[in-house]
């Protein structure tokens, strides 16, 4: 126990060091723009992350990856007739607080998840056999985030540019403004230079982090679920799985060259995760030459294991 305390009291704010470190990038490629690329690459911004938190200290697991049930809660899945059927389910199911204590200015949302890694850098490809388990702390104002520097210390990062819970959650929270909020905010985050990510796929992609991220008011998780079918491309999955293993329905957006899912449980409609894969063969180039993306390639893939409203960073509920 006092080797927590310890490990709490030594949290520093990020230096320009601790900026380089791994953990550091991490949290760069999920929450701000990327720098321009000195070189041409796969254009999406979503594997970056799966190649950040490749870099990163955290704990690597195998095959042992509980389930939902015997069949991964497959026999769970009840049919969804439309995606503003989903969308209208998971907003009604949203309609309670799924935190044990209430966010307040100065709390902390404990964050813990599983991703699968790149399998070799820089291909944009992640490995569906292994697993890296991260904790992030995120302050429930959205405004900094606190991470491991790959030296076994926490580091606080002032978050980049984005919407956060507080924005979302001025009045009136209604879908349509909420997507507004969202959209106001990747239009003010430009592109880096040779990507071309759909503006949908990019808004779909802050909706999912939000809700990983963030500690929502139940009625702005609501009213984000009602604005998802309301994002042209976005349509219905009846089975998906996410990287724990566990089967639900998702929010699925189709793009001209990848697809990009929100998982949700399917009874109650909580987040799971995520999962993303190239719809179309791609080309693209690395110092090594030019490389060809096949469609059905793997380029996300997440699980929201644990979240957790907690005093200060550092901490577990």
């Amino acid at each position: 126990m006092d080797e927590i305390k310890d490990f709490r009291g030594s949290t520093p704010v990020i230096t320009r060091q601790a900026e380089d470190a791994a953990r550091a990038r991490l949290l760069r490629a999920m929450r701000e723009p990327a720098p321009a690329p000195r070189r041409r690459l796969m254009p999406r911004p979503v594997w970056r992350l799966a190649f950040a938190a490749s870099l990163s200290v955290a704990v690597a697991v195998g095959g042992g990856i509980a389930l939902t049930g015997d069949d991964g809660g497959r026999s769970a899945l009840i049919p969804v007739a439309s995606v503003q059927q989903l969308g209208e389910r998971a907003a009604r199911a949203a309609a309670t607080n799924p935190y044990e204590t209430v966010p307040s200015p100065g709390k902390w949302l404990y964050v813990k998840e599983t991703i699968a890694p790149l399998r070799e850098e820089p291909e944009p490809e992640v490995d569906r056999n292994k697993r890296t388990t991260l904790e992030l702390w995120n302050s429930v104002d959205g405004r900094q985030t606190a991470l491991d520097d790959g030296k076994g210390r926490l580091v606080i990062h002032e978050a980049g540019p984005g919407v956060t819970a507080a924005d979302l959650a001025e009045a009136p929270v209604t879908p349509e403004r909420v997507l507004a909020r969202i959209k106001e905010a990747v239009a003010g985050t430009p592109l880096p230079s040779g990507e071309d990510t759909p503006d949908e796929q990019r808004i779909v992609e802050t909706i999912s982090r939000v809700m990983n991220e963030q500690a929502l008011e139940p009625e702005v998780r609501a009213a984000l679920f009602r604005a998802l079918p309301m994002i042209e491309g976005v349509s219905v999955k009846q089975d998906a799985v996410d990287a724990a293993g566990r089967h639900g329905v998702a929010f699925a957006y189709t793009g001209r060259w990848e697809r990009f899912e929100i998982i949700l449980s399917p009874k109650e409609y909580t987040y799971l995760g995520t999962y993303g894969e190239t719809v179309a063969t791609r080309t693209y180039t690395t110092p090594a030459g030019t490389r060809e993306v096949k469609a059905g390639t793997p380029v996300v893939w997440t699980a929201h294991l644990r979240a957790g409203i907690v005093g200060e960073p550092g901490e577990r509920p």
